[in-house]
């Protein structure tokens, strides 16, 4: 199952970010609460975390790419799970 990650709020008032370094490669497992993006506002440098686990199967944005809060940056491949 496919898991968009999307730009969360940043803070109060930023509404978009430039995109400085991926930090986990697509096609590499992410665990929730894993940083995997860097981005730059003209506030601060903020480190922005998977909220899923599995592979993350693609980057949807590019690195110096400007992003808006709420745009998919990126998206998890979820393994599902299976119930005895």
């Amino acid at each position: 199952m496919r898991h968009e990650i999307k730009l969360p709020e940043l803070g109060d008032g930023i509404t978009e970010a430039f995109v400085a370094e991926w930090l986990v490669a697509a096609g590499a497992g992410v665990t929730t609460g894993e940083a995997i993006l860097d981005v730059v506002t003209d506030k601060a440098n903020i480190e922005v975390e998977s909220d899923a686990t599995g592979v993350l199967a693609e980057h949807c944005v590019a690195e110096e790419e400007r992003v808006s809060v709420g745009q998919v940056i990126g998206v998890v491949e979820v393994a599902k799970r299976v119930d005895p």
